[in-house]
């Protein structure tokens, strides 16, 4: 479920004809709108957020890798949506299709809905100081999944954002700096939310670009 840096969400586009596998029932389905809005672009650390869009474009330039760049939206609050958007259907039995896979709904809570995939993925690990703290950035990680950290697989999960009867993607796009080296997020913008416990981690000398985007999803109307 992962996008690419051209905010390509699911697997059919609008004017493609939705059909069920066969043995599901397509509930309904739903579609990008025509704009995301930026929720938030920051440089946080262990004293706290940095918003400044010039220092923020600086931060970037030194520290981001030069083809996630233009991912980031320096000094903007919304931003289209490109033409070719895809869809996300809702299948019977808590299932949703994405990309062509079922997946499963495995926890909704409170504004919450976390869809997992079927199957496993190695438990990651991390040889830098960086990859370290780039892992710790995203919510729904292998670390939420297995706290204990002795888990052989895991398998990903992604959350969707309820509000009434509205569903939003959120997507999170973010690199990392400590005293030894930068690194910036290889799949991005990720569907993800910000760690809530992310500035309690944060130590000397760590910085983290962060950047939450909300797409808007659409209900297709038959």
């Amino acid at each position: 479920m992962a996008l690419t840096t051209g905010i390509v969400i699911f697997s059919c586009s609008k004017k493609d004809t939705q059909t069920a596998p066969a043995g599901d029932t397509i509930l309904s389905t739903y579609y990008p709108g025509t704009s995301m809005e930026v929720k938030e672009l920051s440089i946080r650390t262990k004293n706290g957020a940095i918003t400044d869009p010039a220092v923020i474009q600086d931060f970037i330039n030194r520290n981001v890798s030069a083809d996630s760049r233009a991912s980031f939206f320096v000094g903007m609050t919304s931003v289209p949506v490109p033409a070719s958007t895809q869809a996300l259907s809702f299948l019977n039995d808590n299932r949703v299709n994405v990309n062509g896979v079922n997946m499963e709904i495995t926890s909704v809570k409170d504004s919450v809905m976390l869809v997992s995939e079927y199957t496993s993925t190695p438990f990651p690990t991390y040889a830098t100081s960086c990859g370290a703290l780039l892992s710790q950035i995203p919510q729904y990680t292998a670390a939420y999944a297995c706290p204990t950290a002795d888990c052989a697989t895991y398998r990903r999960s992604y959350p969707l954002i309820m509000s009434g009867a509205s569903y939003y993607a959120p997507l999170l796009t973010y690199a990392a700096v400590t005293k030894d080296c930068s690194i910036t997020a290889s799949e991005i913008p990720a569907i993800n939310t910000v760690n809530p416990d992310l500035n309690s981690l944060l130590k000397d000398g760590d910085s983290v670009l962060v950047q939450f985007v909300k797409i808007p999803l659409t209900k297709k109307v038959d």
